[in-house]
Order: structure tokens, then C-alpha cells, then sequence
């Protein structure tokens, strides 16, 4: 598989992506579909995994590269990431709703992709349902607010005092509008008691947050624990129930008062609509492998990413509980749910 280049990544996630792309591909029998049949049937070509960010930013990406290689020997095919950034995912989300529907098309990301950000672009959303078919949790992923150090900021408490001294002068970075990245920091704002300025970005933020253009971000893990860990940035809370161990001085967003606001959240393997059943369980079953596989669980556990897999019905509940968790926090962001 050829590399790809990165585009505007951090250097932490330049090396991040290397590593899993040089890392070399966990040897495992090809999984069993229903029937006893081998899974290598359905792929006659390579299959490939639309993400709707760039190469070496954030969860989405790296979890994709993490499984691709693994899922390629499952298949019998290589498994390639296809980076399709831009409009808050709708770029890659058409692109994959609009591919034929057998399994040589996927895409991998989150239901705030799928429907939220069509609403706040004025679209009809798409339906994560019948418009894509869910097959596997992807990652559980851990979220933290980070500040910049310059903010002079090291607790939340912090944040809320500066906040409202430069009420409308903070800001924040996301990957688009009606995001996660977006919805949830606005949502802290607001019950922090201030205003900040959304700022969306078509690619990666990490420069200008270190930099001190952007003030602080909610966002995974994965992209910003290099810089928190060298003391470049600032983690003020995770929002995970639990501390992670990655960062165990780190209080949980609970201890600092704000447990309304804790949650853990994740990304979804989808394959387009009417995608034939069976075709289904070969990819549920090799993402299954690859993300039970020590060394991808290794890697991206480095990056505070757990790995998750499960069944298709697992997948479709935890798609129906993101989805309604979502239009809580775009209620209470925006006023309106959908």
C-alpha cells in the first residue's frame, strides 16, 4: 500500500500515522462467515475506508490506518484510506452514501457526520440507517479540554473565570460545523457562563493552538496527548467518567462539577445502504479481528483509543444511543434537535 502524505498534520500525528503505517500487518487466519465459509469471498478489488478528515488528523484517521492492513488480510484484499476533508464530513459522506453497495466502499466516522452536519448546512440529513448500514463500533474514544498555556488557564475553574473576563474574545477550534468538535465545546462555554468564537477548520488546528491563535479545543485524545504530555499544552479535564491513564493527574470533568457534561464517545464502521447482509458480517467479522488484534489494540491504546468491534446489532444500538445523544447536545447548543 503506498503511503499517503500528510496534509497540514501535527508532527505528533506525522509520527502517529507513520508508525502505523510502517508497523508491519498483525498475521491472522481469515475469519469465518456464517456457514463456515471463509470470509475472503465478497472482495475481488481493493476496499476502500472514506474518512472526512485529513491524513494523520484526529481519532478517524488513525483508527483507519490502524485497521486497514489487518482487514486486508482478513479480506484478501488490500484496504486503503481514502481522505475526502472538508464541509464537516459531507464531502466523504456523499461519497460513500453514493458508492455501489458491496462492501468495497466504507466509511468510518460518527453520526454527528452523517445527519447533524447536513442540518446545520441547510441540507435534508442523511439516514444512518437506511442511507448507510452500521457495522461495527469502531474505537471508545476519550476526550479532554485543552487550553493553550499562554491562556493562563490550568483548571476549569480557570477557564470559567477567564472566560468571562474576555467574554466574545476566546475561541475555538473544531473540524466543521455541527460536529462534535463543534457542538461539544460550545455546550461547555455555555455552561461555563461565557461566550467563545467557533472557528472551523477544513484541516488540522494543532498549529494555531500552540501557537496561541486558537484558545482552547474539546477534542479526542490522540491528536493533542503528545503536546499536553511535553507540557506544550494544557489538559484541564477529560470527559470520560473515569481519569485515564495516559494523564492521571488530569481530573475527570464529574470532579470539577460539570458531571452533566462527562461522556465517551466513538466512532462507527458504516458500509453504504442495502448492502447485502452477508456481505455485511465479512466486514463485521475482519474489523472484529483487526480490532482484537494485541498489537492494532497496542498502537492505538498508545494514542488513549480503545478499540472495539462487536457485533452488527451491537453496532446499530450504539449508533441509535450516538445519535440521541447528539440531538440532546445540538437541543441544548442550538435549540433544536432536528
Amino acid at each position: 500500500m503506498q503511503r499517503r502524505i500528510l496534509l497540514a498534520a501535527a508532527p505528533a500525528a506525522l509520527a502517529a500515522r507513520d508508525a502505523l503505517a510502517q508497523a508491519p500487518a498483525p498475521q491472522a487466519p481469515a475469519p469465518q462467515a456464517p456457514g463456515g465459509q471463509s470470509a475472503r469471498g465478497y472482495a475481488t478489488r481493493p476496499v476502500r475506508i472514506i474518512v472526512g478528515v485529513a491524513p494523520g488528523v484526529g481519532t478517524i484517521d488513525l483508527t483507519a490506518r490502524a485497521a486497514a492492513e489487518p482487514m486486508a488480510e482478513a479480506l484478501g484484499q488490500p484496504v486503503v484510506v481514502d481522505n475526502r476533508p472538508g464541509a464537516a464530513s459531507i464531502i466523504a459522506v456523499e461519497a460513500a452514501a453514493r458508492s455501489p453497495a458491496d462492501g468495497h466502499t466504507l466509511f468510518m466516522g460518527g453520526v454527528d457526520a452523517i445527519v447533524h452536519s447536513f442540518l446545520l448546512a441547510g441540507r435534508p440529513p442523511m439516514d444512518p440507517f437506511t442511507d448507510f448500514t452500521p457495522i461495527s463500533r469502531a474505537t471508545r474514544d476519550h476526550w479532554m479540554v485543552v487550553a493553550n498555556p499562554d491562556l493562563g488557564v490550568n483548571t476549569i475553574a480557570d477557564l470559567a473565570r477567564v472566560g468571562k473576563q474576555r467574554s466574545g474574545d476566546l475561541n475555538y477550534a473544531s473540524f466543521g460545523v455541527g460536529t462534535l468538535f463543534h457542538l461539544v465545546p460550545a455546550r461547555l462555554s455555555q455552561r461555563l457562563g461565557f461566550e467563545a468564537v467557533h472557528v472551523p477548520y477544513r484541516g488540522d488546528f494543532t498549529s494555531d493552538l500552540l501557537a496561541g491563535r486558537v484558545s482552547f479545543v474539546v477534542q479526542p485524545t490522540a491528536l493533542l496527548l503528545p503536546h499536553v504530555q511535553a507540557g506544550r499544552l494544557k489538559a484541564l479535564a477529560v470527559l470520560s467518567p473515569e481519569r485515564i491513564p495516559q494523564l492521571p493527574d488530569v481530573p475527570t470533568i464529574a470532579e470539577t462539577g460539570y458531571g452533566d457534561l462527562a461522556f465517551n464517545m466513538g466512532i462507527i464502521l458504516f458500509a453504504p445502504g442495502g448492502t447485502p447482509a452477508a456481505v455485511v458480517s465479512q466486514v463485521n467479522a475482519a474489523y472484529d479481528r483487526a480490532a482484537k488484534n494485541p498489537a492494532v489494540r497496542g498502537r492505538l491504546a498508545d494514542l488513549s483509543l480503545e478499540t472495539m468491534g462487536g457485533s452488527v446489532q451491537e453496532a446499530t444500538d450504539y449508533t441509535r444511543w450516538m445519535l440521541g445523544f447528539i440531538d440532546d447536545m445540538r437541543e441544548k447548543v442550538l435549540g433544536a434537535a432536528r
